[in-house]
């Protein structure tokens, strides 16, 4: 009788722990791919604001820019309508 009963128990046991390595590996490719799934949410979310900032600086730059164009643009003005004979100096804002 109990010879009947070994292969029944080495199938079962056998059968147990590839369910179980089964059941194993399943939950690592769940935390890698959930830990992947975080990384490239992380990593989406914080290049967002990097584009924004850079974006920021290059338009606080163009208004900068803009604003020493018409300060030039008003003293040309000043000075074309200055009486003649009457010369006035104008100076290009350092950068």
């Amino acid at each position: 009788m109990q010879r009947r009963t070994f292969p029944s128990i080495l199938l079962y046991s056998f059968g147990l722990a590839l369910a179980l390595s089964l059941v194993f590996n399943g939950f690592l490719l769940y935390k890698q791919s959930h830990q992947q799934n975080m990384y490239e949410y992380e990593l989406s979310s914080s290049a967002q604001p990097l584009d924004q900032i850079v974006w920021q600086q290059q338009l606080s730059d163009c208004q900068r820019t803009n604003r020493q164009q018409d300060s030039l643009i008003h003293r040309l003005e000043q000075v074309s309508n200055a009486p003649p004979g009457q010369s006035i100096a104008v100076q290009q804002p350092a950068h």
